[in-house]
């Protein structure tokens, strides 16, 4: 609990402008952009490690519990105050420290969003390839925090493939230097368990990550189905044939709807799903690439190949695709969104049996898929306030989660666990496997006061804290 006297202390560490307590400001920064809510008992802006040490200090010995906060763009609900305690807001700790054209790195704050990195990356011939559909708000700090992918994943990799080093307050309030610039870094590889970690394990302050060649030349072009499966199978012949895109993206027919309802970008609306394909490389090779696309497309049952011809309509299909979790909004007002991943030659299989749980549990189920990777996002739509309806939800939910797993595949594949998915964590972790995560939560965390109540279940009264 924050007493007027921790109050008080927070106010000397942070100022008193940068200390929430009112109860707007809690109920502002109690959720995230998953269906969870909390409420903490304040707020505090950090905008210096010194600031978070202390804040750190003060809560390992009060025993307090501190959730970080980015841009609160979490699909779990991983960054939700369920056991209260005080919210890190990280949105002002947000400078670019360094751009390394030379090694191709940078090192950020962790306030730092995603589109800030990608822009300023940019005038040097280089990206960041995390592109999570949020880039534009989402933070790196999130973006580590929750092993974020995105639309480049199948090409380029995920977060943690781009992790180099990283600053972290640790829960007593000392502060380490985990990695290097370079990928040579001796030692024991410690920086990763931070990756993925959702802050249970410490507060991220500074992050050093690879930067990746900016492609001059690309294609982009869509191909359209009249048969789920057959989308979901081109994405596998496109690369047993040796051909590895950018992007390899699904959308169904309910998605591609909702999108065109809200962009009005003449989509094709009676299309089973819609396949979105990009690649990059030298120019001379791509078009060769492109025809083989095509060629691959049409003998998987594609009815219609269509290469964007201008960088308008190369756009439009972006938009298309970064769109859809917010036009699905015009369908129904809540949505749980998952974010299962399966072995690449099960998606067509797992696509079918997605829409197969949407009839046998009668709700609408809208399908995006980052099918290159195997990362599917089914989003069950449902109305809050329809108790039956939402408890059919979590039903079929269930059923997806127990299916990716008997497929050989996992709960998550960049949305992190966070509330949602920690009470299936038993289901995809055998016992011995929990409890050596729990183990070096304990170890880091021994008053288990990062983000309680968050990835593993340990109670804190059980542990005695």
């Amino acid at each position: 609990m924050v007493t007027r006297e921790i109050q008080q202390q927070l106010c000397e560490i942070f100022g008193p402008d940068n200390v929430l307590t009112s109860k707007i400001s809690m109920e502002a920064y109690g959720y995230d952009s998953s269906p969870f809510y909390g409420t903490p008992d304040a707020v505090v802006f950090a905008e210096t490690v010194a600031d978070v040490s202390r804040l750190m200090n003060l809560a390992d010995r009060e025993k307090l519990n501190v959730i970080a906060r980015g841009a609160g763009t979490n699909l779990s609900g991983g960054c939700v105050p369920t056991d209260g305690g005080i919210v890190l807001a990280l949105s002002r700790f947000n400078k670019i420290l360094e751009i390394d054209p030379v090694n191709e790195t940078a090192l950020v704050e962790p306030g730092v969003a995603n589109m800030a990195l990608q822009k300023a990356a940019a005038p040097h011939g280089l990206m960041y390839a995390p592109d999570p559909a949020s880039l534009r708000v989402a933070t790196i700090g999130g973006n580590v925090a929750e092993g974020a992918g995105g639309m480049r994943g199948v090409k380029y990799g995920v977060a943690r493939d781009h992790l180099l080093g990283l600053e972290v307050v640790l829960a007593d309030g000392e502060i380490v230097q985990l990695g290097s610039g370079g990928k040579y870094s001796p030692g024991v590889n410690s920086t990763g368990i931070f990756c993925g970690s959702e802050g249970t394990f410490g507060i991220i302050t500074k992050i050093r990550v690879k930067l990746v060649g900016l492609s001059r030349y690309v294609r982009t072009m869509t191909a359209v189905f009249d048969n789920l499966q057959n989308a979901g199978k081109t994405v596998s012949n496109i690369i047993s044939r040796g051909i590895v895109p950018v992007t390899l993206e699904i959308m169904d027919r309910t998605m591609v709807r909702a999108v065109d309802d809200f962009l009005q970008l003449g989509l094709p609306r009676d299309a089973e799903a819609l396949l979105l394909i990009e690649i990059d490389g030298c120019e001379e090779e791509l078009d060769r690439q492109a025809n083989e696309i095509v060629t691959i497309s049409q003998e998987s049952g594609a009815t219609q190949v269509i290469l964007a011809t201008s960088e308008e309509q190369r756009q439009d299909l972006w938009k298309a695709r970064r769109s859809g979790n917010g036009a699905l909004g015009r369908i129904k007002p809540a949505y749980m969104v998952q974010d299962v991943t399966v072995p690449r030659h099960k998606v067509p299989w797992m696509l079918t049996f997605v829409a197969d749980i949407a009839r046998k549990y009668d709700i609408t189920i809208a399908q995006l898929a980052h099918a290159g990777d195997g990362n599917l996002h089914p989003h069950l739509l449902y109305d809050p306030f329809n108790k039956e309806e939402h408890a059919r939800v979590e039903k079929a939910a269930l059923d997806i989660f127990k299916a990716a797993l008997d497929c050989g595949g996992t709960l998550t594949g960049e949305h992190g666990i966070g509330i949602e998915k920690k009470q299936y964590m038993s289901m995809a972790f055998s016992p011995e496997d929990m409890n050596f995560m729990k183990d070096i939560k304990k170890a880091l965390d021994p008053n288990l006061i990062l983000n309680s109540g968050k990835v593993l279940d340990i109670p804190r009264c059980q542990y005695g804290s």
